[in-house]
């Protein structure tokens, strides 16, 4: 027995020691393996921040900024850029009016007339009237300025005299531009077509109908380009109304608002009208006067024809002589 058991004991060791072996190193290859997958993402983050490549930056941006290169890509897919872009070339036409009131308005003409021309504009039209006993000088000038320049010359304006009222209006005639130039080129492509048909042209009827489709294509082109011309004239020059008045005349004083500056512009209208009236009615008495001595020569005529013909009388009447059975 004792044999035996020593046999077992020492080959029963031997044999246990392989399986506990594994179990071990099994255990531990799982303990390693679970702490690998714990440390995983964090070794994946401390990567991409450690400097990964493109793919893995674009991974781990933020919703912010993926939110926007998501609106940059819509804006450009709908054409929104290049929107804004066209939007600096707006033609805009600019116009105005302003009332200045001065000490001398001729002195202030001309020197309205010199800014004008240093800032690069001209002077489109200047009427100027001469102070009477009733009524004070005042002057009004159309003015031409370059666009850019209308601010400028209204600020320069404000220091020659004090400004009543000034208006500034922009419209934007960018669609009405765009327009007229699809249509010229159209006629210019169809006018070139005509003259190229017209060269190849045999017969003497075809030449003629094609040199009558011409003249009037090449009318309209015409028309179109000068239209057009008006056209960026008066984007380039905005045109400038400006009254100038004498200081103290009922011009140059300030219109009150409310109901006080409602009566004041009806009593205006009155006396306005009252004005028109009477110079109707200066124009028409002459015409009235004369209508009247000619009535009365008609008249005076007439009777006398009527108490001529009660003068003689009518002729007498003739009886017929009685006849004897």
């Amino acid at each position: 027995m004792k044999r035996i058991r020593s046999a077992l004991g020492d080959a029963g060791l031997p044999a246990r020691r392989p399986v506990h072996t594994l179990l071990a190193a099994a255990t531990t290859g799982l303990l390693v393996a679970a702490l690998a997958g714990c440390s995983g993402p964090g070794a994946g983050d401390s990567g991409g921040e450690s400097g990964g490549d493109g793919a893995a930056q674009s991974e781990v941006m933020s919703p912010d900024a993926a939110r926007s290169d998501a609106v940059a890509d819509a804006v450009g897919a709908v054409g929104l850029g290049d929107a804004a872009e066209e939007a600096v070339d707006r033609e805009l036409v600019t116009t105005g009016s302003a009332t200045l009131a001065v000490d001398d308005p001729f002195d202030a003409a001309e020197e309205i007339a010199r800014l004008v021309e240093e800032a690069g504009g001209r002077v489109e039209s200047r009427d100027e009237q001469a102070p009477t006993d009733d009524e004070p000088g005042r002057a009004s000038m159309t003015l031409r300025i370059p666009a850019d320049r209308v601010s400028a010359t209204l600020d320069a304006l404000d220091q020659l005299g004090d400004m009543r009222d000034r208006h500034v209006e922009t419209v934007d005639v960018t669609g009405t531009a765009q327009d007229l130039d699809a249509r010229i080129e159209a006629l210019r492509t169809s006018t070139d077509r005509l003259r190229e048909l017209m060269a190849d042209a045999d017969r003497t009827a075809d030449l003629i109908d094609i040199e009558a489709e011409l003249s009037t294509r090449q009318a309209e082109l015409d028309a179109r380009v000068a239209e057009r011309s008006r056209l960026s004239d008066e984007v380039a020059m905005s045109t400038l109304h400006v009254e100038i008045v004498a200081e103290g005349s009922p011009a140059a004083q300030a219109r009150p608002g409310g109901f006080l500056g409602g009566l004041t512009a009806g009593w205006s209208a009155l006396v306005s009208t009252f004005n028109v009236v009477v110079l109707v009615l200066g124009a028409i008495i002459p015409w009235l006067a004369l209508a009247s001595v000619v009535f009365l020569v008609v008249v005076g005529v007439r009777r006398q024809l009527l108490a001529r013909n009660r003068l003689t009388g009518p002729p007498p009447a003739v009886e017929p002589e009685p006849v004897e059975p």
